[in-house]
C-alpha cells in the first residue's frame, strides 16, 4: 500500500511538470521576452520604432521574426511529450500490476510481517506423595519483563540495574536473549519485590518498553525434600530441541525437566502452548493483540514416595554424618537408604546424603553454582543419586546370596559343622585369608555363620564351587546371585542407574585386557567373591531388589510413579506391579537362608537391643565393606514384618564403620515410619516452606492405603 501511494505522487509530479511546460509553450506572444531576446540577436541595442510607422508593418515583423522559433521547438516538445506519456503509461501499467495482479500476494507478507504468533508458557503439573502431600508446586510471581528495543536504551537498562539489583551487563544480556523468541518479552528479574513493581508503576515514564507480568515458576515447599529422586527443570538445551519426543512441542525458552522425575515424567508434567497472535513493527514492539489461546497446565504426578518417611531417612542421615552441618562431622561422609514394598517395587522412600535443594535451580543456576555442586571434594556431589548410582562394595549382606548358592549346588546344609579357627588357607597360604574374628569362632554350623557372620564358612562354600567348575563352569556362583538382580540395573525409571558387578574369569579378563597376567582368574577372586568383597560392587536400590527377592521369591521392579492426573483431577495413568523374574531357588533354600536372617534380629550381639523398641519383627543383615586406610562401608539390609513381608529398606554410609552401629540404627527407624504410614498411624510433622496452593488427600491404594 505504501508503495502504490508512492508511485502515485510520482506520476502526479510528473503530469504537472509537463502541463507547465506544455502551457508556456502555448503562450508565447508577440513582444514577450522570448521574442524580444531573439529579435535581438546580432543587434547592438534594440530596434527603434518611429512615430507615424503603421501598426501593421510592426505586427507583421514580430510574426514574421517569431515563427521560425516555434518551428525549431515543436519537435522538441513533440518528444517530451512522448516521453512524459511513456513514463506515465509505464507506471500506471505497474501500479495496475501491483494492486490487482498481485494484490493477494503483497497482502500476505504485509500480513506476515505485521501479525506474529507468540506462545504463551503453559504451567507444568505439580507432583504430590503417596498420601497427596505437594512435593513440587507451581507459583504465580510478578516479573519484570521488557520489550528488546530496552537493550538498545542505556538510561532504562541502568535504572533497571539499580531497581533490581541485577548487575548491569546482566540486565542487558537478558533483554537481549531471543530464547524466548524475537517478539516475546524477555525477563529481567523474576518473583520482583513488591516495592520495584510498585516504582515502575508510579514511574512509567522512566522505563519505556519495561511492565511486569505475573509468571509461573517451580516451587520445592520441603526445599531439598528428596531432590535428587524429583530432580530440577531448565531451559530446553540445543540437543532437547533437535531430539524431541513425540507428544512434546518444545520451542526455545521453555523450562523442561533436566533430571530425576521432574525427566522422566516430563512428558506428563509438561503442559500445551497457549498463543497470542499479535500486531508488531520490525522491532518487535506490540501494538494489538489480535486472538488468544489459553495454555493447558501440564498433568499431575502421584508419586509412590511418603514425604513423611522420606523425612524420616534424610534426618536420620543428617544427624549421622553432619550432626553441626558439616559433612563428615559425624560418622561417615556420605550415605543412602532405600525403602520398598516388597510385593510391588513401590518406593516409599530414597535418600542420598548429602542432599541438594532444586530451589536453586530455578530460573537457571550459575556456573559457579553449578561448578560446585559437581565438586567432590567441596560439596560430596550432592547431584549423585546414591541409592541408584552410588556403587560400594557388598560385604556381609552378600552372604544371604552366596550361601544360598552354596545350599543350592549342596556345597552347605543345615546339618553341615565347619571349624573356624581365624585363619583359612584353603586355597594354600599365598590365598590365606582371616575371618573377621582373629581367635576363630571354633565349630559353626550354616546359620550360626550367617548369625555372626563367619568368613570361614563362606571361604569353604567359595572353594568348593572353584574346585567343581570342570562339571559347573567357573562361573556357577556368581550366575547364580545374578538371579537376584545383581549386575543388572534394576529398570527403575531414573537416569543415571549403576549396573553394579559380580566378577566372573570374562569380566576380570575383559577389565584387564591390557594386563592379561593380572587379569587371570585366581582363587582368592573366588574367596573375595563369597563376602562380598574383591570386585564385587551393588548399589543400595540392588540390595533391596535381591532382599525383596529373599522375602518372597520373586524380584520386583522398583517403581516410583502411582498415577498421573489431568488438569481435571481425572486418572489417566495407573501402575501395575512388575516383576523382573524369579530366581531359580528351592523353597527349602529360601526358608533356611530367612531363618538365619531371623536369627541376626534375634541373636546378634547387639541388633536384638537396637530393634527391641520396634514393634515389628524382622530378617536383617549387617555389613561391613572394607576400604583401604578408611573406616570401610557401613551396610545393613532388612525385611519386615517377617511372617507377611511388606518392606525392605537397605541402608550405607560410607566410611561408617560398622553395619550394626551405623547403619542400622538408620535403616531401623526407617522400617519403623513404613510400618507405621501402613498402618496409618505415622505422625511426623512436615512443615513447608512456601505456601502450598493445592494439597489434596489421596485416597487410592498403596504404602498410604489402611487396610
Amino acid at each position: 500500500m505504501v508503495t502504490a501511494i508512492i508511485t502515485a505522487i510520482v506520476i502526479l509530479a510528473i503530469s504537472g511538470a509537463a502541463l507547465v511546460i506544455y502551457y508556456r509553450s502555448r503562450s508565447v506572444k508577440p513582444g514577450s521576452s522570448v521574442a524580444k531576446s531573439v529579435s535581438s540577436i546580432g543587434s547592438a541595442e534594440p530596434l527603434r520604432m518611429h512615430k507615424g510607422e503603421s501598426m501593421a508593418a510592426s505586427a507583421g515583423a514580430h510574426q514574421s521574426s517569431n515563427s521560425p522559433l516555434k518551428d525549431r521547438l515543436r519537435p522538441r516538445y513533440t518528444a517530451l511529450g512522448v516521453l512524459i506519456a511513456g513514463i506515465f503509461g509505464s507506471l500506471s501499467i505497474k501500479l495496475w500490476s501491483m494492486q490487482v495482479l498481485s494484490s493477494g500476494e503483497y497482502r500476505a507478507k504485509s500480513d506476515e510481517n505485521q501479525l506474529t504468533t507468540i506462545k504463551t508458557p503453559a504451567a507444568r503439573g505439580r507432583i504430590y506423595d503417596t498420601e497427596g502431600i505437594v512435593m513440587v508446586d507451581n507459583k504465580i510471581t510478578p516479573a519484570i519483563v521488557a520489550d528488546a528495543e530496552v537493550a538498545q536504551d542505556r538510561s532504562v537498562l541502568m535504572r533497571l540495574s539499580a531497581l533490581t539489583g541485577v548487575p548491569y551487563a546482566v540486565v542487558r544480556q537478558r533483554i537481549l536473549d531471543t530464547s524466548g523468541g524475537a517478539q516475546a518479552q524477555r525477563e529481567v528479574s523474576s518473583d520482583a519485590k513488591p516495592r520495584d513493581v510498585a516504582f515502575i508503576a508510579e514511574h512509567p515514564d522512566a522505563f519505556p518498553g519495561v511492565s511486569v507480568q505475573r509468571r509461573s515458576k517451580r516451587v520445592y515447599p520441603y526445599k531439598g525434600l528428596a531432590g535428587q529422586v524429583l530432580g530440577y527443570t531448565g531451559t530446553v538445551t540445543d540437543a532437547q530441541l533437535g531430539a524431541i519426543p513425540a507428544g512434546r512441542d518444545y520451542q526455545s525458552g521453555d523450562e523442561v525437566g533436566q533430571s530425576g522425575v521432574e525427566l522422566t515424567y516430563d512428558g506428563y508434567l509438561f503442559g500445551s502452548h497457549g498463543a497470542k497472535v499479535v500486531v508488531s513493527d520490525v522491532d518487535g514492539t506490540v501494538h494489538e493483540v489480535r486472538s488468544e489461546t489459553p495454555p493447558a497446565q501440564g498433568s499431575d504426578l502421584y508419586l509412590t514416595i511418603s514425604a513423611k518417611v522420606q523425612k524420616i531417612a534424610e534426618e536420620e542421615l543428617q544427624s549421622l554424618i553432619a550432626p553441626h552441618g558439616v559433612i563428615g562431622g559425624g560418622t561417615g561422609t556420605s550415605g543412602a537408604v532405600v525403602a520398598m514394598e516388597v510385593d510391588t517395587g513401590d518406593v516409599i522412600a530414597m535418600a542420598s546424603f548429602p542432599p541438594f535443594d532444586p530451589t536453586h535451580f530455578v530460573g537457571g543456576v550459575s556456573q559457579d553454582d553449578w561448578d560446585r555442586y559437581n565438586d567432590k571434594e567441596s560439596s560430596g556431589s550432592p547431584l549423585l543419586n546414591r541409592c541408584i548410582a552410588g556403587q560400594y562394595p557388598a560385604a556381609s549382606t552378600f552372604k544371604a546370596f552366596t550361601g544360598m548358592a552354596g545350599l543350592h549346588y549342596g556345597f552347605a546344609d543345615s546339618s553341615r559343622s565347619w571349624n573356624c579357627t581365624g585363619r583359612w588357607t584353603g586355597f594354600g597360604e599365598s590365598y590365606g585369608q582371616n575371618c573377621w574374628k582373629l581367635d576363630g569362632h571354633g565349630p559353626i554350623s550354616f546359620r550360626q555363620a550367617m548369625v555372626i557372620s563367619c568368613d570361614t564358612v563362606f571361604y569353604e562354600i567359595a572353594k568348593n564351587f572353584y574346585d567343581s567348575a570342570p562339571t559347573l563352569g567357573m562361573d556357577a556362583m556368581a550366575n547364580y546371585v545374578k538371579e537376584f538382580g545383581f549386575g543388572k540395573k534394576t529398570g527403575i525409571e531414573l537416569d543415571g542407574e549403576g549396573e553394579g558387578v559380580v566378577p566372573t574369569p570374562e569380566w576380570k579378563a575383559k577389565n584387564w585386557e591390557n594386563a592379561p597376567e593380572q587379569g587371570q582368574w585366581q582363587p582368592g577372586d573366588m574367596s573375595n567373591m563369597v563376602i562380598g568383597q574383591g570386585n564385587v560392587i551393588v548399589t543400595p536400590l540392588q540390595m533391596a531388589v535381591g532382599y525383596a527377592g529373599v522375602a518372597t521369591g520373586k524380584l520386583p521392579k522398583p517403581n516410583l510413579l502411582k498415577e498421573v492426573r489431568n488438569s481435571s483431577g481425572e486418572k489417566v495413568v495407573g501402575h501395575e506391579p512388575e516383576f523382573t523374574g524369579e530366581p531359580d531357588v528351592r523353597k527349602s533354600e529360601l526358608e533356611t537362608v530367612r531363618d538365619a536372617l531371623r536369627g541376626v534380629a534375634e541373636e546378634d550381639a547387639s541388633i536384638p537391643d537396637l530393634l527391641s523398641q520396634y514393634d515389628y519383627e524382622c530378617a536383617c543383615k549387617t555389613g561391613t565393606g572394607e576400604w583401604a586406610e578408611h573406616d570401610g562401608y557401613a551396610w545393613f539390609a532388612m525385611y519386615a514384618p517377617y511372617d507377611k513381608p511388606k518392606y525392605v529398606v537397605t541402608c550405607v554410609i560410607t566410611e561408617g564403620g560398622a553395619g550394626a552401629t551405623a547403619a542400622a540404627p538408620i535403616a531401623a527407624k526407617v522400617m519403623d515410619g513404613c510400618v507405621k504410614l501402613g498402618q496409618g498411624a505415622l505422625d511426623k510433622e512436615l512443615t513447608p516452606t512456601e505456601e502450598i496452593t493445592q494439597s489434596v488427600p489421596y485416597h487410592g491404594t498403596g504404602a498410604g492405603r489402611v487396610d
